[in-house]
């Protein structure tokens, strides 16, 4: 697997494991263009036989070329704007087919190995404060969440209004993380790897006295810094970060919010044998999952006995892809709520760096149904966005986004 990872590096002349957080063994690297495999292209459903591909009426409408992007995203309630995130620091802003620097940090970004900025996400209350996040590796490797202003009319950063939200040190040069999201509670979420390396050899999956290898909900402040909402499950807790909200994750690079139901899906990128989809309902009254969940790392990967100890409580996932069937590195996406994607509406989209094929499924609490390969590819997948409006996009590293629409 060492020489694979090397083999699919020399494609693009940036190493760039982005999604990958796959490591020793599964390391997702710099435009890898892997060919499809021979064999089975499946998924497991806790043991069910793979299902054939489907027609989904479904075709990929190309919005642009980037600089390695990223990640798409829009202000809530802004049906004209999107911002796409570019590895090297920058956001580009889209109007139409007009195209502008919205930011550019790419003096504080580091972009070797697995880092770069990749993610950002506006305040929900953004038209009223424009107020918008990023997350970004900085130049000593420390994952940072940062907090920026946008000028009157939105369309540019107010110069000087960056602040810190967050800056979590990280050891090692893989497993960097990724991923903002507000949920329909109105707090920011962020995913952090278990801190690199293979096997997660500091522990920090079932150490709840760290935040790497956790996601975290906290409440930003308008000046920097954020404030722990005391409802936490972990809040007051003896030797226990109040930040997290779940743990036992190896890279929980791309998650997402159900924008109807509010039920949170983690894709967790696996090390050298199953990458795997996890989920949680909306708790009724709340709005929003419960949180305190284990997702075993690294005493499991996926469903697999992987290490030692034990994981108190281990929810296992809804959802896992083997690496002998073609995986390497999992890029969870969307529950699809847009109305003009019919075939797709209400099943989760997804993806892998290593299979240019676009899955969907249908996921609810203890495994998924219907998942099977649609007729959408898109090579070096590394992200997944969604606009205003609900709709749907695929992020390749190459330089295409592109939106799902309805075939003509």
């Amino acid at each position: 697997m060492r020489r694979l990872a090397a083999a699919l590096a020399l494609c693009l002349p940036l190493a760039f494991a982005v999604s990958a957080c796959a490591s020793e063994g599964g390391e997702q690297t710099a435009g890898t263009a892997a060919a499809p495999r021979s064999g089975p292209p499946a998924t497991t459903e806790r043991g069910a036989p793979p299902a054939r591909p489907a027609a989904t009426g479904v075709r990929l409408a190309r919005v642009g070329r980037f600089d390695q992007p990223t990640y798409l995203a829009a202000p809530p309630g802004d049906r004209a704007r999107r911002f796409v995130t570019e590895r090297e620091g920058r956001i580009v802003l889209l109007r139409g087919r007009r195209r502008s620097t919205f930011l550019d940090i790419g003096s504080r970004v580091q972009t070797g190995g697995e880092s770069g900025l990749l993610s950002m996400a506006f305040h929900p209350r953004y038209r009223q404060n424009r107020r918008y996040f990023v997350y970004y590796v900085a130049r000593d490797g420390a994952l940072v969440v940062a907090q920026f202003r946008a000028a009157p009319g939105g369309n540019r950063t107010r110069p000087r209004s960056g602040r810190t939200v967050i800056r979590v040190p990280h050891p090692r040069f893989n497993h960097k993380g990724g991923q903002l999201q507000f949920g329909p509670d109105g707090m920011l979420y962020a995913g952090f790897c278990d801190g690199g390396g293979g096997g997660d050899p500091d522990g920090n999956g079932q150490d709840l006295g760290t935040l790497l290898g956790s996601l975290i909900r906290i409440d930003p402040r308008p000046g920097g810094g954020y404030r722990v909402p005391r409802d936490n499950p972990f809040v007051g807790r003896a030797g226990a970060r109040g930040e997290i909200f779940a743990y036992g994750l190896r890279n929980p690079y791309r998650f997402s919010f159900d924008r109807r139901t509010g039920a949170l899906t983690v894709a967790d990128v696996g090390q050298d044998q199953v990458e795997e989809v996890d989920f949680l309902p909306a708790r009724r009254g709340l709005g929003r999952p419960r949180g305190g969940v284990n997702f075993g790392w690294p005493v499991f990967e996926g469903d697999r006995r992987h290490g030692s100890g034990a994981a108190p409580g281990h929810v296992g996932p809804v959802l896992e892809r083997s690496h002998a069937q073609g995986a390497c590195s999992i890029t969870g996406g969307y529950v699809v709520r847009d109305r003009a994607l019919g075939p797709l509406r209400g099943r989760y989209v997804y993806g892998d760096l290593c299979d240019p094929a676009i899955r969907s499924a249908r996921l609810r609490p203890g495994g998924a149904r219907g998942d099977r390969a649609t007729a959408l590819r898109v090579p070096q997948l590394v992200s997944f966005g969604e606009d205003a409006r609900g709709r749907v996009y695929a992020v390749s590293l190459s330089g295409p986004v592109y939106r799902l629409a309805p075939r003509r």
